[in-house]
């Protein structure tokens, strides 16, 4: 058997999640007013089918005089549990959607109980009804024999006519949250003796995209081997490229360092993993990325401003079509271009021209403050003698020195490939000594600015002049330039 069927609900304090479906119908129960029809919609292992089951062992259980059935242990119950109670039915639309199908569940349930209960038909995946067929069960839902109840089961509810919606009481299953499968799993592994890492139960949460089943039958893979579980042997048994990897990955992304991005790419791609599995998980690497940032975690980020992160989110999104034709390297490796370069929109050129445009108008600003003298139109100007280039340079020096360095400002004027590099750094700015401190983990980038720094002084420079130091402190020793 397997360990979903195994690990099946007995009560309704053992479903996980749908506390808004359990709630009302444990005070149905409890109250004795049980509807003749139910709708259950919801995607697909999130437990639809488990509750209409409990349902069914509820309004059968041998133990009546129990406030909160069912009771999960009496021959009614274990027989519904094992599918063999006569007076339960469980069909699969799919395959019994003809006329003739519906025809004879209508006479089928007409007759009376074998076990002295309530007659309960489950009808799974309701929406692959025909039309004449829901024709056919509709004048059952609209006039019930007693004792009866109707249980669909469907993902898509919006298929079913609203003949049929509208006889129902329709509950609307949601998915499950990644904390509510994780703490399912790691109990049935506390109950096989197997120990499991939190990592390796968090990817196995993930990957069953809120469907408890789907969590259960990924997590028995890993049961098989009676071995410890750890991240490394889920990523494998999922075929899940390493955590390590793709971190690595978004990282060459976000310095545009495309030669390392296309080796990385091949050697995993030669590994074994598809390409659009790559761009998929690169996606989600990315978007952990942004919400680390976004809350303040400092487990894992990467040297990129909001906006950025956000453009390259939607850009590999808009490349998944490409996949869909040709699922190859190629494919990807165009996806990673167009990727890294929506990051580039930002042109370092017109940042520099809106500083200068930005202080000439505080310039302008703060002049016309000043009462302006009488104008005469018809006076004439004398002409001001030309100043040459010597006469100017040292205005222009004495006005960098008036002028306050604004870090925000040199990073908004840096092109994408510095801005990436200096994001990380922590600034401390003296007079005219900028210096920029780099983190243990921030060693890549501190090792690409030092290559890159003759084009930070060079920004520096066309900012505010020359004078100015640049001094860079991180794992291994410093250096520093001046402009």
């Amino acid at each position: 058997m397997a360990i979903y069927q195994q690990a099946r609900p007995l009560t309704f304090d053992q479903v996980i999640g749908q506390e808004h479906v359990k709630s009302v119908l444990v005070a149905a129960l409890s109250r004795g007013r049980i509807g003749h029809a139910y709708l259950f919609s919801g995607p697909r292992g999130v437990g639809k089918t488990t509750t209409a089951r409990l349902l069914a062992m509820a309004v059968n259980c041998e133990k009546a005089e129990l406030e909160l059935r069912p009771c999960g242990v009496c021959e009614s119950c274990q027989l519904i549990r094992k599918g063999n109670h006569p007076d339960v039915t469980e069909l699969d639309a799919a395959s019994n959607n003809s006329v003739e199908d519906i025809r004879d569940l209508r006479e089928k349930v007409r007759l009376a109980s074998m076990r002295g209960g309530s007659r309960v038909w489950v009808l799974d995946e309701a929406h692959m009804l025909s039309r004449a067929a829901s024709n056919a069960l509709l004048k059952t839902l609209e006039e019930p024999p007693e004792n009866l109840v109707f249980i669909l089961a469907t993902t898509e509810p919006e298929k079913l006519p609203p003949t049929i919606l509208s006889r129902c009481q329709h509950f609307r299953f949601r998915r499950l949250s990644e904390q509510e499968i994780k703490s399912k799993l790691s109990r049935l592994c506390e109950q096989a003796g197997v120990e499991a890492d939190e990592e390796a139960l968090q990817l196995v949460a993930r990957a069953a995209d809120g469907a408890m089943r789907d969590g259960e039958s990924l997590l028995e893979r890993l049961l098989a081997s009676g071995e410890k579980i750890s991240r490394e042997k889920a990523e494998e048994a999922l075929g899940l490229p390493p955590q390590d990897q793709m971190r690595k990955l978004a990282g060459f992304v976000a310095a545009k360092d495309m030669a390392s991005v296309f080796a990385l790419t091949n050697d995993l791609y030669f590994a074994g993993f598809a390409p659009s599995s790559l761009a998929e998980h690169l996606t989600k690497t990315i978007r952990d990325a942004l919400a680390a940032q976004v809350l303040g975690d400092e487990d894992f980020s990467l040297a990129l401003e909001t906006d950025d992160l956000l453009r390259l989110i939607h850009a590999l999104d808009d490349e998944k079509e490409r996949f869909a034709k040709r699922d190859n390297l190629f494919s990807l490796e165009v996806c990673l271009i167009k990727a890294i370069n929506a990051v580039s929109q930002n042109r370092p050129g017109e940042a520099v021209v809106m500083a200068a445009v930005a202080e000439t108008s505080q310039v302008a600003v703060k002049s016309s403050s000043n009462a302006l003298p009488d104008f005469d139109p018809f006076a004439k100007t004398p002409a001001k003698p030309r100043q040459s280039a010597e006469d100017r340079a040292p205005l222009m020096v004495a006005e960098s020195e008036s002028l306050s360095v604004s870090w925000h400002k040199i990073k908004k004027a840096a092109d994408p490939k510095l801005k990436a590099f200096l994001t990380p750094a922590r600034e401390e700015i003296e007079g005219k000594t900028i210096r920029l401190i780099f983190e243990e983990r921030y060693k890549f980038h501190f090792g690409q600015l030092k290559n890159n720094l003759d084009s930070l002084v060079e920004l520096v420079a066309n900012l505010y002049g020359s004078g100015f130091e640049i001094v860079l402190d991180g794992p291994g020793g410093s250096v520093r330039k001046k402009t």
